[in-house]
């Protein structure tokens, strides 16, 4: 952690970290975290395989910062998790009604026109990935 207060709800139990703390998510592990202050959080860190995580997180924040504030867009957030499915787990509602809701709400949006184009909040075109900070691993 380098700055603020991050909260982290991991397998069902919460954690607190401030700056100065080191936190590590067991592997494969149900988790959810949040900026828990009033200041900027500011952390670093790695994920092991990576995967896909890095164009999902891009994305994620794509999505978040492109939003009115604490109201995500269902449809960017929806086609999302539909595109990563495979790979990262959305918390938020037990999995047989994802595998029933998802690509409905996914569905819907195309036939709205949410995903024309390459500009829309989220879209792949727009989240390539998080390349890495000058220093930082590899």
């Amino acid at each position: 952690m380098i700055a603020g207060t991050l909260s982290a709800e991991v397998n069902g139990l919460r954690i607190q970290a401030r700056a100065g703390d080191s936190v590590v998510f067991p592997p494969g592990s149900a988790h959810r975290w949040w900026n828990d202050g009033d200041e900027t959080l500011e952390l670093g860190g790695y994920v092991t395989p990576v995967v896909d995580f890095d164009r999902f997180i891009h994305a994620a924040f794509d999505v978040l910062n492109n939003s009115p504030a604490d109201r995500p867009s269902p449809f960017y957030m929806t086609h999302l998790a539909w595109r990563h499915r495979r790979t990262q787990a959305v918390m938020l509602l037990p999995r047989p009604i994802q595998a029933v809701l998802v690509p409905l709400v996914v569905l819907v949006g195309r036939i709205l026109g949410r995903y024309r184009g390459e500009e829309w909040p989220g879209s792949p075109k727009r989240c390539t990935g998080v390349p890495l900070v000058a220093g930082e691993r590899a």
